[in-house]
């Protein structure tokens, strides 16, 4: 008897081969029967006529380390049909941490990312990355967590946060903390080459760690030192690292940011294709969206204007270290000396050149700014730039969103490169965390890809889509029976309607649900159903042997 049969589904079974009328039984969690089932005994069954049953989608790049402990029932992910997260990108991790890096480099990150009850609210009796995983599945968790290791918080727990060369002692102490995590059950390294402490490494201190990866089977998954104006070197420097390493490298969230770089990546993936090409390992991911994080606006200065203003404020505006107020903002751009400190900042020039490229989000005082470039709005108004923004942050504060514009034939493109699989690179949510921003991948990449991208834009099959999401990161990173509707595999399965699979997400509703899908399997236990996800935990944590 099968604790479950689906029946009557067309199977999409994550190969890329064309979809099969098959029933699906389940039973201990794994699939053990395809085919006609219809003499088999099951405690339940579901008819799935007219829907698709494909495997779980496994998010290639996701953050929900930082926040899947208050956030464990996963709702953004499972409402999306992700049963599998592979966390610890852009060179952050949980782990290892001690209270120096715990106390400086993680809770600013936290702050800034999730809000500030998410480093305060978790207990923190953790160290080494197997007892973050250890905790992790003493709490339990919605989906199946992929743990890396993070090099930026591996080069604040032993250098610091300064920015200066590693000595060869403490790059052999870097190896041992990869080695380490390693052995404990990380998947790989990430890094994070354009953020601090991490991107103070040069290349060739990468290199020494990839080493260690490669030697355990790892991946190396890097969010480059450019995605604009230094993008092709940013790639060189990731395939030198391949080469010189022999790891398998994943570059995260793909992409071109800035309307002068649109373009670049017919370049970016042909390089590639070559290294491809010459036997390296390497593949991308890439979110199916024309703008990238979204920021307060307020937020994307320079820590230097923040000491500027609070040096003339006298008001006790706090530092980017503990990030003002909504109303501490709007207070402080009241005061006559602190607008003139910001006009008459020697570094002005370099900011505004910089933020006027941001595409604006969300502006409340100035709905008709919202999906524009801020520099040409500005433009085309007439206005002075710094006299606008002392108006507009004035007025909105935190409120203004802003984001990097991104190609929408770009982001068409490099999803269809057949090296390209899907990640959100947002974190896992089981409720609203204002005043936030977040970003609509939270709750609609997948259902983009696999509805929009085929139904719609149709730039390849639903095979492939799904292959993209689910049979391809699985091979990619090697985890094994997962990605694929095979009898033994692992039961992550996702129901849905491709005639109505859609994401309804936006910058402005962020936080709206995709259509489409009636049921989510993790682990052969039902998480969602009928648009309802369930409190039921069964997510695994996916320690590399």
């Amino acid at each position: 008897m099968f604790d479950l049969i689906l029946r009557n589904g067309t199977v999409i079974d994550g190969t890329g081969r064309p979809g099969y009328k098959s029933d699906v039984g389940i039973l201990g969690g794994r699939i053990a029967a395809l085919g006609d089932l219809s003499g088999a005994e099951s405690r339940e069954t579901i008819d799935v006529s007219s829907m698709a049953v494909c495997p779980g989608f496994i998010d290639m790049h996701s953050h929900s380390d930082l926040s899947i402990l208050a956030h464990r029932k996963a709702e953004s992910s499972i409402s999306q049909g992700i049963t599998t997260e592979v966390v610890g990108n852009c060179g952050w991790s949980m782990a290892p941490v001690k209270a120096e890096t715990r106390e400086s480099v993680l809770k600013r990150l936290l702050g800034s990312l999730v809000n500030r009850e998410a480093f305060s609210s978790l207990e923190w009796n953790w160290h080494s990355f197997g007892e973050f995983l250890d905790t992790l599945e003493k709490a339990g968790t919605g989906v199946n967590i992929v743990p890396q290791v993070g090099q930026s918080l591996i080069r604040a727990h032993v250098v610091g946060t300064e920015k200066r060369n590693a000595t060869r002692g403490e790059i052999e102490a870097m190896k041992d903390l990869v080695r380490e995590s390693l052995e404990e059950g990380a998947w790989g390294m990430s890094t994070g080459r354009s953020y601090r402490p991490g991107g103070f490494a040069p290349t060739e201190e990468i290199i020494a760690l990839a080493k260690v990866v490669a030697k355990y089977g790892g991946i190396y998954a890097t969010h480059m030192k450019s995605e604009g104006d230094d993008l092709f070197s940013a790639v060189e420097e990731a395939c030198e690292i391949a080469e010189k390493s022999g790891v398998k490298v994943e570059i995260s969230h793909h992409k071109a940011v800035g309307k002068k770089n649109f373009g670049k990546v017919h370049k970016s993936l042909e390089m590639i294709a070559s290294a491809r090409q010459r036997g390296l390992a390497i593949s991308v991911d890439v979110y199916p969206y024309e703008f990238a994080q979204i920021s307060s606006l307020i937020r994307l200065f320079p820590e230097e204007v923040w000491d500027h203003i609070q040096k003339a404020s006298g008001s006790g505006l706090k530092s980017s270290g503990d990030f003002p107020t909504q109303e501490e903002i709007r207070e402080a751009l009241k005061d006559p000396a602190v607008i003139r400190a910001i006009k008459s900042m020697p570094g002005l020039g370099p900011v505004l050149e910089r933020v006027k490229n941001y595409l604006i989000t969300n502006a409340p005082s100035a709905p008709d700014l919202e999906g524009r470039v801020l520099g040409e709005y500005a433009e085309e108004k007439g206005l002075d730039l710094a006299d606008f923004l002392v108006d507009l942050l004035g007025k909105d504060g935190l409120g203004v969103h802003a984001a990097w514009p991104i190609s929408s034939d770009d982001v068409y493109t490099v999803v269809s490169a057949d090296f390209a699989m899907v990640g959100t690179d947002a974190f896992t949510l089981d409720r609203p965390i204002y005043p936030t921003p977040i970003h609509p991948r939270h709750y609609g990449t997948f259902p983009r890809v696999i509805g929009r991208f085929v139904r719609d834009k149709k730039l390849f099959s639903l095979e492939d889509a799904v292959k993209k999401c689910t049979y391809m990161p699985a091979r990619t990173l090697g985890i094994p029976y997962r990605g694929c509707v095979e009898v033994g595999f692992w039961a992550d399965l996702v129901v849905f309607d491709p005639t109505k699979l859609e994401d309804t997400a936006t910058a402005k509703k962020p936080y709206d649900r995709s259509l489409g899908i009636e049921y989510v399997l993790v682990n052969g236990k039902i998480a969602l159903e009928k648009g309802e996800v369930r409190p039921v935990f069964a997510g695994k944590v996916l320690r590399r042997q």
